[in-house]
């Protein structure tokens, strides 16, 4: 049976940063080592997490292809598209195509609003153009539409995507869309909290915020769901819950860039709007990431 393209414990990372704002490479160089080295089956430069939104297309480029030249092969590198309209898109996923992605995460527009026919013809104008094999983004919160599991399905059969990350808690949603597509689909969780709900109703994978600290815990829940024990991989997510909360409680991803500052890895602060914890939020991020240090889940 056909395996899907992508599969795994892909991490949506945050990008490295110096002290003036600009790419701090070597930090992104030690942060993409950190990944892999510690089980990561993939890495997602250029998403929500890395604050994509925020850097000019030449540093956008410099991220991919220094992400690109320090995974070296070892996992495959999906570029984040997440222009708000067509020309964007198409500007950011050749410039990705061309720093060497081995796949691009592409949301629907989302400053002109659209239905379910204006979807597929906005994916049916931009693949052929992109040339890499295109995971749908589908992230209702900020693409504004509810995108039918029929419409992501049609997409599919049409060889416009060959997947899609699950930023959805409609776990009904994702149900559906799972009976819809083959097995050869790259269905991934999208939603750090639900991982193991959605392994269960069909995802090969997630891209998941906290799997750039801890991919390789991430993947051991993934095997614990798909063989069935249900109970134990559960009980095993439960344990990141303070963490999860922590990262997503305010000002993401800075707590995410904070956590990595608490194992040793400093990456820099976030940009604007982006501002710093409140002190609740820090003490919160600071008892979680001590807990699972002390039992030996976060190295």
């Amino acid at each position: 049976m056909p395996l899907p393209l992508f599969r795994g414990l892909i991490p949506a990372f945050p990008t490295p940063l110096n002290d003036d704002g600009s790419l701090d490479e070597s930090g992104l160089e030690r942060i993409v080592a950190y990944q892999i080295e510690r089980g990561a089956s993939g890495l997602l430069p250029l998403g929500g997490t890395g604050e994509a939104a925020s850097f000019d297309l030449a540093t956008a480029r410099r991220i991919m292809e220094v992400t690109v030249s320090a995974a070296a092969g070892r996992v495959p590198v999906i570029g984040g598209v997440l222009a708000p309209g067509f020309g964007g898109a198409l500007d950011i996923g050749r410039m990705c195509r061309q720093a060497g992605a081995d796949g691009l995460m592409v949301i629907p527009p989302y400053y002109t609003r659209t239905d379910q026919e204006g979807v597929l013809r906005y994916f049916r104008a931009l693949a052929p153009e992109l040339g890499l094999p295109i995971l749908y983004y589908d992230n209702p919160f900020r693409s504004q539409i509810v995108t039918a599991p029929e419409t992501i399905a049609r997409l599919a059969e049409e060889r416009l995507i060959v997947g899609m990350k699950a930023s959805n808690t409609d776990l009904y949603h994702l149900d559906r869309l799972s009976k819809l597509v083959d097995e050869e689909f790259s269905l991934l969780s999208g939603q750090d909290t639900l991982f193991v709900q959605q392994v269960i109703l069909g995802a090969k994978g997630g891209i998941l915020t906290s799997a750039s600290l801890l991919p390789g815990y991430w993947a051991k829940i993934q095997a614990l769901a798909e063989a069935g024990r249900v109970a134990d991989a559960l009980a095993a997510q439960g344990r990141l819950n303070p963490l999860m909360d922590a990262l997503f409680a305010e000002q993401f991803p800075e707590a995410v860039r904070r956590a990595f500052a608490l194992v040793g890895l400093p990456i820099g602060r976030s940009l604007p709007p982006v501002g710093r914890l409140s002190d609740a939020a820090e003490a919160a991020l600071v008892a979680a990431v001590e807990a699972l240090v002390a039992d030996g889940t976060l190295a």
